[in-house]
């Protein structure tokens, strides 16, 4: 610093912040790393930029703020690859890839480490190479798990990379505990551990504890376990990695599980959840980031012990414990919305305030649900105060065999598949995703619905017997507020019986979905004035024509039936709709936040429910996607008003299925602040769509809820 070497400054700086890495000292080696970056931005240093960018990323990462380390990531990448470092770029990808993998995005992640692969190969870089064998190992699986660590610790061997050798036996060992292979795991993981401890990897050293000891609880060596857990979390009391303590206290929880010592597991559980809240409140303000992690890490853990609260006899806290992987950052986006505060955490102590969102809802009974490997876990809330409890009978084998499924979430996935309508009735096609079914020319239709009606029916049955059948006689109340969990969103609980062979739960009672008991809440807490009280937003039959999709031209049909709903819906509202060439993109963007009710017929996306609208006029030729596609982003933007949504498109409640809930258009209306969203599943033929929206909205304008609105159409138009 006396003599002005900036470069030797920012060398030093970037010198320190890597010791202070290899001792675990993350945040210290921040500090000294953005002060290496100061300097070599002010001298153009740009290799060293890039370098400290990927040091930076690393460190980030090691905190779990993953989001911010991938853009630190992307920032070494962008400089790396104008100046010709195909090294530095490499070792990028896979970093990248190393982040996507936190987030769940395993394909992207995939997808860097081979390119990174292919400049190792390329470079002839031995120790590149291993590293990303290492990589694809991860996040590949069965035989190619194998080969990609057979591969790395050969590689690593032939030139001496003790740390590379380390972790292709780690790599290894999970390939043998797959297997079942226990004994071959235990010699791997014992190798990684000596390689671990005579290289002084702190870091890897307690992983290569942590795998000893998930070996030793599997063959029942628990004493063995116990010690394996303690070495971890003496190790990690020095270098301080929440994802290293996360582990370890999973781990001590199904340990002591094992040695039915239920309260210390709970303790553990409860420690797990304070530090999972603490690594998601990193990242406020990120939702991709905090759908990653709860995707990751927020399932069993939080599962197990809503179990054993249940089982103790304390249900309120277990739903708590619930409500903690349920919608969070949907519930974050509508307190944001409404300028009110979000109180969902996870200190026990602030555990309150349930029975005042079921008191609300005087005429309904709640039927909380979630489920675990093979049992639905079923709570009722009453507004009297009662809190029931059941569970379902465990699924069979036969049932989950004649799905392809070995567990109930599969189940669900696989078993809902089949609700729709064939092109061959009278049913305008209004997916974009050409999902729908075509006939064999061989079958007759007549035959293929005898097979579907079946198979339908059948899916129902379980379906029934599975979520209603345990709780029936305890649905006493005209409607039903249904919480359901990832798959189960795509059950239709309205065609669901009350008993085999006896009433659809539509005819009985209004029903209604909410996505959690928090976000349920936020709306009853929301300001009185904050939503519309009049003013309605009609679209129908956007004209489309030729664009660009997914990187192909295409060209979308007019829907004749959508127009002829939406005048109709015009009609009745005494509003003029928005109709073919008129319903842009633009225009419906525009209009939307200033009115009470929005309806939307159109083409769908029936994978994540996005809406085809017109490009207008100023698009270009051939409109991109942006011009005409109304998509999550775009509603995001809008603050919106409105009491009511309808999404009058084919499979408009689709979406991503992840632990947060449906990630789709129909939820983006919900977090922008829409009160209600009524969205379809599948297809349903165009006659009775026209008479379904006449008879619902006829109650409407009425003055009926959208629930008694939903429930008298649904009703009248069973009994035509």
């Amino acid at each position: 610093m006396q003599i002005g070497d900036k470069g030797g400054e920012a060398a030093a700086y970037g010198n320190l912040g890597n010791v202070l890495q290899s001792l675990d000292e993350y945040q210290k080696a921040k500090e000294y790393y953005e002060k290496a970056l100061t300097i070599q931005m002010q001298i153009g240093d740009k290799g060293g930029e890039a370098a400290t960018y990927g040091n930076l990323g690393n460190v980030l990462r090691s905190l779990g703020e993953y989001q911010k380390a991938k853009e630190y990531y992307e920032k070494a990448l962008a400089i790396k690859m104008p100046i010709g470092d195909k090294g530095g770029e490499g070792r990028t990808y896979v970093n990248l890839g190393s982040v996507l993998r936190s987030l769940g995005e395993y394909q992207k992640a995939k997808e860097y480490y081979e390119k990174a692969l292919s400049i190792h190969m390329q470079i002839g870089d031995k120790e590149g190479q291993a590293k990303c064998y290492l990589a694809l190992g991860g996040v590949s699986s069965g035989q190619k798990k194998y080969t990609n660590g057979e591969k790395a610790l050969s590689i690593a061997t032939e030139i001496g990379d003790r740390e590379g050798q380390a972790q292709a036996f780690g790599l290894l060992g999970n390939v043998f505990i797959w297997r079942n292979d226990r004994q071959k795991a235990m010699e791997c993981y014992k190798k990684q551990l000596a390689i671990n401890g005579e290289i002084g990897h702190r870091t890897q050293f307690a992983y290569s504890y942590l795998n000893l000891a998930i070996v030793s609880l599997i063959i029942g060596e628990y004493e063995r376990a116990d010690e394996y857990l303690e070495k971890v979390r003496v190790i990690n009391c020095h270098i301080g990695n929440i994802d290293v303590e996360l582990e370890t206290l999973r781990f001590f929880s199904r340990l002591r599980l094992l040695q039915s010592k239920r309260e210390e597991a709970s303790s553990f559980l409860y420690q797990y959840m304070d530090k999972f809240e603490t690594l998601r409140n990193f990242q406020h303000g990120n939702e991709q980031c905090q759908l990653g992690l709860l995707e990751e890490r927020g399932i069993i853990p939080y599962q197990v012990l809503s179990k054993l609260l249940c089982a103790a006899g304390n249900l309120h806290y277990a739903l708590y414990v619930e409500e903690l992987r349920r919608a969070r950052c949907l519930a974050d986006l509508v307190a944001r919305n409404f300028s009110v505060e979000n109180e969902i955490s996870a200190d026990p102590q602030s555990w309150y305030g349930m029975e005042e969102i079921v008191n609300k809802e005087r005429d309904s009974a709640f039927l909380y649900i979630s489920y675990h490997e093979r049992k639905v876990s079923l709570w009722v809330l009453k507004a009297n105060g009662d809190t029931l409890f059941r569970e379902s009978e465990e699924v069979d084998d036969q049932t989950l065999r004649a799905e392809d499924a070995f567990n109930l979430n599969t189940f669900f996935n696989k078993s809902i598949r089949g609700f729709g309508v064939l092109p061959k009735q009278k049913c305008e096609d209004r997916s974009f995703n050409e999902t729908m079914s075509i006939l064999p020319e061989d079958e007759s239709e007549a035959d293929f619905r005898g097979d579907e009606a079946i198979d339908t029916e059948r899916m129902l049955s379980v379906c029934s017997k599975l979520v209603i059948a345990p709780v029936a006689e305890l649905l006493t109340q005209p409607e039903i507020i249904i919480v359901p969990e990832r798959s189960l969103y795509r059950v239709p609980f309205a065609a669901l019986r009350d008993q085999p062979g006896g009433k659809y739960l539509s005819e009985t009672f209004r029903l209604r979905i909410v996505p959690s008991l928090t976000t349920l809440k936020l709306i009853q807490d929301c300001p009185a004035d904050y939503h519309s009280q009049t003013g309605a937003l009609v679209v129908g039959d956007p004209k489309v024509g030729e664009v660009r999709f997914k990187g192909k031209t295409r060209s979308f049909s007019s829907l004749a039936c959508a127009r002829k709903e939406a005048e109709m819906m015009g009609q009745l509202l005494d509003v003029h709709p928005l109709l073919g060439e008129r319903s842009t993109k633009e225009a419906v963007l525009k209009e939307m936040n200033s009115v009470c009710l929005i309806h939307i017929a159109a083409h769908g996306d029936a994978d994540r429910g996005e809406i085809v609208l017109s490009p207008g006029p100023f698009s270009s030729n051939i409109p991109d996607e942006e011009d005409y596609l109304l998509r999550i982003a775009d509603i995001s933007q809008v603050k919106l008003r409105a009491k009511l949504v309808v999404l009058s498109c084919c499979h408009s409640g689709r979406g991503e299925i992840k632990v947060e809930g449906v990630i789709g258009i129909a939820r983006a209306f919900l977090a922008s602040g829409a009160r209600s969203v009524l969205v379809t599943l599948w297809a349903i033929e165009d006659k009775a769509t026209e008479q379904f929206m006449n008879r619902f909205y006829r109650h409407l304008v009425d003055g009926f809820s959208a629930s008694e609105c939903l429930h008298q159409a649904m009703k009248w138009l069973r009994n035509i």
